[in-house]
C-alpha cells in the first residue's frame, strides 16, 4: 500500500514538473509533420539547399525579391509595384507582398528537414503616399504553385559514403 501511494505521488509530481516547462523534452516535442499546412511545408534538406529554390520560385512567379544579406532566413518580395506609370503619382495601384521564413526544424544527419513558411497579401495604395491597405484573400492556387516549384527545384545534396571510384 505504501509503495503504491509513493509511486502515485511521484507520478503526480513528475506530471506537474513536465507541465510547468515551456515545452516537452525532445522525444515528446512537436513532430515536424505538425508544421505542414496551407502556408507552410517541410522539405528534405538543409536551409542552404532549400533557399536557392525559394528564391527561384519567387522570381519565376514574377516577384522582385529583396533577400537580406545579414538575415538569410527571411525573404521579402513584391509583385506589381512598378506597374503604375509615373505620370499618375496619386492614383491607386495594387500589388502583392510576400514574406518567406526558412527554418531548420530537424537537424537529423541523413535527412534534415527545413520548414518554409510563406505569408502573402494583396496591397492597395497610392504610389506617393505611405498609406497601404490590405484587401482580398490570396488564392490557394498561388500557395500550391509556389510549393510545387520548390519541390521540383529543391534537391538535397547527396553525400557518397564509403569508397569512391577513381576520377
Amino acid at each position: 500500500m505504501i509503495r503504491t501511494t509513493t509511486l502515485s505521488l511521484l507520478a503526480m509530481l513528475a506530471v506537474g514538473a513536465m507541465s510547468s516547462c515551456a515545452s516537452a523534452p525532445p522525444p515528446f516535442g512537436t513532430p515536424y509533420q505538425a508544421y505542414r499546412g496551407f502556408k507552410a511545408r517541410t522539405f528534405v534538406g538543409k536551409p542552404s539547399d532549400i533557399r536557392p529554390a525559394v528564391l527561384d520560385a519567387l522570381r519565376e512567379l514574377g516577384f522582385e525579391v529583396h533577400p537580406d544579406t545579414v538575415e538569410r532566413t527571411y525573404i521579402t518580395g513584391n509583385r506589381g509595384m512598378g506597374a503604375q506609370p509615373a505620370a499618375y503619382p496619386s492614383e491607386q495601384r495594387t500589388w502583392m507582398r510576400v514574406g518567406v521564413q526558412i527554418r531548420f526544424i530537424d537537424k537529423h544527419r541523413r535527412a534534415p528537414r527545413t520548414l518554409v513558411e510563406i505569408d502573402a497579401e494583396n496591397i492597395q495604395g497610392t504610389s506617393d503616399g505611405p498609406i497601404e491597405a490590405s484587401f482580398g484573400a490570396v488564392p490557394s492556387s498561388f500557395y500550391e504553385e509556389f510549393f510545387s516549384i520548390i519541390e521540383t527545384k529543391a534537391k538535397p545534396a547527396t553525400t557518397t559514403r564509403g569508397l569512391l571510384p577513381p576520377a
